[in-house]
């Protein structure tokens, strides 16, 4: 990578400052722009109080600014704590308190939401910055100059809370001098086989890992980034054709309401640009695969990883189809093994628990050592609680999350499996497996389904459905429907809150 001049975080060296860095449907920024505003935040953060290495949080929809919270951080030294807009007053609240944040940056459109859950977190209505005129006054009111040398601030993430109360990690990959800041999101690109060159699009949500991480790490490699407030099938395809987009994160859900509109709606579109469409956060049923890869084409890449930095492990569409299953291997930031309950390190093909060697060091949850120490092992390496396999080539094969996992009659039963086959179903947009309890056979598997709009689904005609295709032991007893399933817009299902009500 050509040696960055020390003003500037992005590669701007023999290029045109001038030209698009960032572009929404409401806002553009040029790529001077971006770094001459990275550079007031990080100036500004200290007037409010936001010292090197302190906390700060920021709650807002995908817009225009993030790039900068990301650059300016990092510039700042601090720790940014990016906010799910999903959540209730009192849940960010406790995010707030838990951080230590001592700032909240909101969107207008979350004002009201901020503020409350300032006041409850304690903090007083000046720590409560408003994206718009007021954020940009305050701005205006700093200088481009840029810091002095310190280590790089980074971002504070918090779990999803699919299986209990969101916690913050601070990853082991997220230190070293600002002056690395790029370096480090081209090597994250490299590693998940990110081009070099082209037009990025996020529609993910901006508080997850998977968009802040692509978001670095296209930036570093001189991509020109499109962000989409949410995403919409037909808005996304647009823009692909219009914007000429090379790169995309996306989530299986997104996969499937794409899959889910009428073949002459999904022919109308050009999508020959596109270079590599990266999935991950969720299981990904195999039909959808399939049909994702003979639409897009052998552009569709896999990443399994967690905001613990259980990744990259990186899979494309030719070692997917030469592999049928697996989500890839571990790239070079890493080691995997599969463990048993006792420690013990399984052979290939064995199921067991999924645990990393991250060979700069393993995550720790913030304010919270014993949930660290309990997700390790004694030589360091980690988990995050997923099972799978690992065959005799290196490559992950995934079984489910253990607190998933089903035991009925003895017999393992693997909800991901079941989900991928329910959502062949012509009237699925969603579906949820878990078990729940049973007198004889310790518990049973129950299906929540989603039905796609526009139908109405006769969930005994789904249950004959996954008969046809399941062995019994692995079919619902129970289906019922739902008009939502609790699916963050990131992917991510909070299973429990489906599964405790039965338990409790």
């Amino acid at each position: 990578m050509t040696p960055l001049q020390p003003r500037h975080l992005l590669p701007l060296t023999g290029e045109d400052p001038a030209g698009e860095a960032v572009w929404t449907p409401t806002a553009t920024l040029t790529w001077v722009e971006l770094e001459n505003r990275a550079l007031r935040l990080a100036h500004a953060l200290g007037t409010r109080g936001v010292a090197p290495g302190e906390r700060w949080a920021v709650l807002a929809h995908n817009r225009v600014e993030w790039p900068e919270f990301l650059i300016g951080n990092a510039r700042a030294g601090t720790r940014m704590a990016p906010l799910n807009w999903h959540l209730r007053d009192r849940e960010l609240a406790e995010l707030l308190v838990d951080s230590g944040a001592r700032l909240l940056v909101v969107d207008d459109s979350l004002e009201e939401t901020g503020r409350r859950a300032a006041e409850m977190a304690g903090l007083d209505a000046d720590a409560v910055m408003v994206l718009g005129s007021t954020y940009e006054s305050w701005l205006a009111g700093s200088p481009d100059s840029p810091p002095s040398e310190r280590p790089m601030g980074s971002s504070l993430l918090y779990t999803g809370g699919t299986t209990g109360r969101s916690k913050g990690v601070t990853r082991s990959d997220a230190s070293g001098p600002v002056s690395r800041w790029a370096d480090r999101g081209s090597a994250w690109g490299s590693q998940a086989r990110l081009p070099g060159r082209g037009v990025g699009l996020v529609t993910t949500p901006m508080y997850h890992s998977l968009a802040q991480g692509f978001v670095a790490a296209a930036l570093a490699r001189r991509h020109t980034l499109s962000i989409l407030p949410r995403f919409d099938p037909l808005t996304t395809l647009a823009v692909i054709e219009a914007r000429g987009v090379t790169s995309t994160p996306m989530v299986p859900t997104q996969f499937i309401r794409l899959l889910k509109l009428e073949p002459e709606i999904r022919s109308r579109h050009d999508l020959g640009s596109l270079e590599w469409v990266l999935h991950t956060a969720a299981p990904c049923p195999p039909w959808v695969k399939r049909e994702m890869i003979d639409w897009f084409g052998p552009v569709i890449y896999e990443l399994y990883g967690s905001s613990e930095g259980t990744g990259p492990v990186i899979c494309s569409s030719r070692e997917w189809l030469e592999h049928p299953g697996t989500v890839g291997r571990a790239s070079d930031a890493l080691t995997l093994s599969i463990v048993d309950d006792d420690g013990r390190d399984l052979p290939p093909g064995e199921i067991g628990t999924i645990y990393v060697r991250r060979h700069d060091g393993a995550p720790e949850y913030h304010g919270d050592p014993a949930k660290t120490a309990a997700s390790r092992l004694p030589d360091g390496r980690f988990t995050v609680g997923d099972l799978g396999w690992l065959d005799g080539e290196g490559f992950l094969y995934l079984a489910d999350r253990r607190v998933d996992l089903i035991i009925t009659g003895g017999s393992n039963v693997y909800p991901a499996e079941i989900e991928g086959v329910l959502s062949e179903h012509p009237a699925v947009a969603d579906v949820a497996v878990f078990g729940i309890p049973d007198e004889e056979f310790g518990e049973q598997v129950k299906a929540v389904v989603e039905p796609l709009p526009g139908t109405d689904p006769d969930p005994d005609e789904i249950l004959a459905f996954a008969r046809e295709r399941l062995a019994g032991f692995k079919t619902p007893r129970s289906l019922d429907l739902v008009d939502r399933l609790p699916r963050e817009a990131h992917g991510k299902l909070k299973k429990r809150l489906l599964r405790d009500p039965y338990w409790t």
